[in-house]
């Protein structure tokens, strides 16, 4: 179940945006109406990988007004919706934390992956796989020219995505609470593949950003099972 918790922050590397403005702006465009949850889910359908599949992130780069980081890390995915993903950073540090869709079935340290929750449904679009909204879920939806938009509500906040280009060379998403911008993203696709090349995570609450580049992607026939376990 997607829940937004006010408190999760992502300690040390994700989230935010830097200089981003918190005001009444949305990346939502002008013209969404009711639409069909059917249509999101073809539109998603696409993006979601048949086969598992390793990103080799490197580098990853973060910062705020307290400092920066940076490092490289990896992320597997199990379609349609299982996730793991590894980082190492300076000084040693490192973590991991495995996702079935918006719920973490561990992370270490807990801390680092506190608001990796919150922010899933951006962090998914940002890998270049936006999950659908459950099913019941009221959309709004509009399909124009080059731009494919839907919005949702869950639990009071609005999730909004926008996908530009025929075929998509770009996908930007964003969660609201109240009125205020808590959460954004910017992903780079290669229209030729689909994939995503790189992308960056904005908090404006912590005027923070989380950027990455996706240097290679792998086909996994097979899984360990053990990557999801917590070691």
């Amino acid at each position: 179940m997607y829940a937004l918790k006010k408190s999760a922050i992502f300690m040390y590397f994700i989230t935010g945006m830097l200089g981003c403005s918190s005001g009444p702006m949305t990346i939502a465009p002008e013209g969404l109406a009711p639409g069909n949850l059917a249509t999101v889910r073809s539109w998603i359908d696409v993006y979601i990988p048949s086969d598992g599949r390793r990103y080799q992130i490197r580098p990853w780069r973060f910062r705020n007004e307290r400092g920066a980081a940076s490092g490289r890390a990896a992320a597997v995915i199990a379609p349609p919706d299982s996730l793991r993903f590894d980082y190492q950073g300076q000084f040693r540090r490192s973590g991991r934390v495995a996702l079935v869709g918006d719920s973490a079935l561990w992370a270490v340290p807990e801390n680092d992956f506190r608001g990796l929750v919150s922010l899933a449904p951006l962090f998914w679009a940002g890998l270049g796989i936006p999950q659908p909204p459950s099913p019941g879920t009221a959309v709004q939806t509009l399909d124009r020219d080059d731009i494919r938009a839907w919005r949702y509500i869950v639990a009071g906040d609005t999730l909004s995505f926008v996908l530009r280009g025929n075929p998509a060379s770009r996908l930007t998403g964003e969660i609201r609470r109240r009125g205020r911008t808590i959460g954004l993203v910017d992903t780079r696709l290669d229209p030729s593949t689909g994939l995503v090349t790189r992308a960056q995570i904005d908090l404006p609450i912590d005027v923070s950003r989380f950027e990455f580049t996706i240097t290679e992607v792998e086909t996994l026939e097979t899984i360990d099972s053990d990557i999801w376990q917590n070691r």
